[in-house]
C-alpha cells in the first residue's frame, strides 16, 4: 500500500471520499494497520519537531526503506509531501513495518495499555498541537490538555483545565468531548474556545463557526446548544447557564498573541496579564478597580502595557523582584499617583 496514503490520512490532507477509500484499504491490510496506529498514536508529538532539509529527508526516508525492507516501487517517494513530516521518519525503528502478526486495527488498541499525553502551555508561552485526528489545538499559559492514546480510534476526549482554542476535525461517528470543569462540550468538526480557570469559577465557551452541545459532566440537568457568535458563560457553584451574542474575536485573538481589552474591569484585565507574562500583580489602592481598560495588544512587552495603563486609568505601575522562595518571580506593585499639594 502507498505510504503517503498513510501519512496523508493521519495530517487530514485527504478529501472525504479518498479519506473513506483509505480507511476501506487499511482494514484489508495488517502492516499498513500498524503503521496507521503508530502514526496516529505518535503525530501529536511529531508535529511539533523541527523541520529538516530535503536532502536529510531524503537520507533518512532510504534508511527507513532499506531497514524495513520496503521495496521502492511500493512507496512513492515525495520530497515535497515528506519534507513537512520529516520527523516521522526520525522515529521509523518504531513503525517495524516489514514484521507484523495480523491483527486488526481496533484490537490492537483495545489490547494496549491505556496512557496519557499531558500538552502544557507554559507560563507566558502559547502552544500549538496537531492531535492524532488532525484537529489543532492552541492551548493557553498556564492551562493544559489531557487524552489518551485510543484518541481518534474509539474516542476523541479531551480534558482541559484552564484555555483552548480548538479547531476541531469533522468526524460524524467519533464526535470531540471536552471536559471543563462540570461542563462537557460535545462538538462534531467546528471551531471554538473553551476558558475553565479554576480560579475563575466560570467555565466560557465561545463558539467561532459550526454547532456545539454543552452538557453537564455528571448529572443530566444542564443541555444546551450554541449557535455561531454566542457565549456560554457557565456558573460552576451555581450550575447556572447564560448564553450572549459576542464578537468571537474578543475571546479567541491571543492564540495569535492578540489581547483585546474593550472597556473590561481592572480585575480581568490584572488577571490576563498575570497568566500572559507569569507575573504577581499587588494592587496596593482598592480604587483601582473601578477602573477599566481599552487596548488592542499585539505581542507588546510588558512595561509598554503598564505605561499604556497608567495613561489611560490614572495609576502607578511598578516592578520589582521577588526573590522569596528562590523564584525569582516578577511582581507589579499597582498604586494611585500621589497628588501635588
Amino acid at each position: 500500500m502507498d505510504i503517503n496514503k498513510i501519512w496523508e490520512l493521519v495530517t487530514g490532507e485527504l478529501g472525504e471520499a479518498e479519506k473513506q477509500q483509505v480507511l476501506a484499504d487499511i482494514e484489508h491490510d495488517s502492516e499498513a494497520q500498524q503503521v496507521y496506529y503508530e502514526l496516529k498514536n505518535t503525530w501529536a508529538v511529531l508535529s511539533s519537531t523541527k523541520s529538516m532539509s530535503e536532502n536529510e529527508i531524503e537520507r533518512l526516508y532510504e534508511n527507513f526503506r532499506k531497514q524495513n525492507k520496503l521495496k521502492a516501487s511500493v512507496v512513492k517517494f515525495n520530497p515535497a509531501v515528506w519534507m513537512r513530516y520529516a520527523a516521522i521518519f526520525v522515529f521509523g525503528a518504531i513503525l517495524s513495518y516489514a514484521v507484523i502478526n495480523y491483527t486488526p486495527l481496533k484490537q490492537v488498541a483495545q489490547n494496549q495499555q491505556l496512557l496519557t499525553t499531558t500538552v502544557v502551555g507554559e507560563k507566558d508561552q502559547i502552544s500549538k498541537i496537531v492531535l492524532p485526528d488532525s484537529s489543532e489545538v492552541w492551548v493557553n499559559s498556564g492551562s493544559r490538555i489531557t487524552y489518551n492514546n485510543r484518541f481518534g480510534i474509539d474516542n476523541r476526549d479531551i480534558k482541559l483545565v484552564g484555555q483552548a482554542f480548538f479547531h476541531a476535525a469533522k468526524n460524524r461517528e467519533l464526535p470531540m468531548v471536552v471536559t471543563a470543569n462540570m461542563l462537557e462540550v460535545k462538538v462534531l468538526g467546528t471551531r471554538f474556545d473553551v476558558s475553565a480557570y479554576p480560579e475563575d469559577k466560570l467555565v466560557k465557551v465561545v463558539l467561532e463557526s459550526g454547532r456545539v452541545e454543552l452538557d453537564e459532566a455528571k448529572g443530566n440537568s444542564l443541555h444546551y446548544e450554541l449557535k455561531p457568535g454566542e457565549m456560554a458563560t457557565c456558573n460552576v457553584v451555581g450550575n447556572q447557564v447564560t448564553i450572549s451574542k459576542v464578537e468571537t474575536r474578543l475571546f479567541t485573538a491571543w492564540k495569535d498573541g492578540l489581547m483585546i481589552f474593550r472597556d473590561d474591569p481592572m480585575a480581568v484585565v490584572i488577571s490576563q496579564l498575570e497568566r500572559r507574562f507569569n507575573i504577581d500583580v499587588v494592587v496596593e489602592d482598592q480604587e483601582i478597580y473601578k477602573s477599566v481598560f481599552t487596548a488592542t495588544i499585539n505581542n507588546e512587552p510588558l512595561d509598554k502595557i503598564l505605561k499604556a495603563m497608567e495613561f489611560s486609568c490614572s495609576m502607578k505601575a511598578r516592578l520589582v523582584r521577588d526573590n522569596s522562595g528562590g523564584n525569582q518571580k516578577l511582581k507589579v506593585i499597582l498604586s494611585k499617583p500621589k497628588l501635588n499639594p
